[in-house]
């Protein structure tokens, strides 16, 4: 489990505003590599108490969101009355894979996979990442999200065999009702995945047990 760590550090890759923290341990000579994807009126700033129970062997990478819709307020786009298909999601992970790339390139890190770890919207965009891009993904904790239906109604699903998922939903969420967390389990295991699921009686956020099997699923 982590122990105290330094604050991550604040870089700017390509205009887009990054926090990055090194491991402070090493498992052999690879390094693993998360990138924390926050939510909606989110930054780079959100998701660092949810990795309090990850291993201190990770490159942990959080970017802020690229629009702006407030004081420290970011969005991965513009929220509209029907969310984007998928096919709106792949210049949004061209421009975030372009600067990770990077990020890891400066570290001194080479990739085959990486995981993801998105809450609310930024669970949406690590579906999103995981349907475009399953061969570089290892594993996605989707925290409070969902999967669009209009992206699991694609004529080419992918195959999901090499990914695996832990889905964390509150009962009591109001902004994203559990069903649609049930519903993107039961899905992706159709596509092949591993998925872990974890539900409680909470609202929109991650409860203490579903926080601890958090840790253990990234072990």
């Amino acid at each position: 489990m982590a122990q105290k760590q330094k604050a991550p550090e604040k870089v700017i890759i390509d205009d887009w505003t990054f926090r990055i923290r090194k491991p402070s341990e090493q498992r052999g000579d690879l390094t693993k590599v998360m990138i924390l994807l926050h939510g909606h009126l989110g930054n780079e700033n959100a998701m660092w108490i949810l990795t309090n129970p990850l291993p201190e062997d990770y490159l942990l990478i959080a970017p802020r969101a690229p629009v702006k819709l407030g004081k420290d307020q970011y969005s991965w786009h513009k929220i509209r009355p029907q969310w984007p298909d998928l096919d709106a999601y792949q210049q949004i992970s061209k421009d975030l894979l372009r600067r990770v790339d990077s990020c890891s390139e400066k570290q001194g890190i080479q990739m085959k996979c990486f995981d993801l770890m998105g809450f609310s919207q930024g669970a949406a965009l690590a579906y999103a990442l995981a349907l475009l891009h399953p061969e570089i993904i290892c594993r996605v904790a989707a925290l409070a999200g969902f999967i669009p239906q209009a992206w699991k109604d694609r004529s080419h699903a992918p195959k999901l065999e090499n990914i695996k998922f832990f889905i964390a939903h509150g009962t009591r969420d109001e902004m994203v009702p559990i069903e649609k967390g049930r519903s993107a389990a039961t899905w992706l295991e159709g596509q092949g995945a591993q998925v872990n699921f974890c539900e409680a009686d909470i609202g929109h956020k991650v409860s203490a047990n579903c926080f601890k099997g958090l840790g253990k699923f990234f072990e």
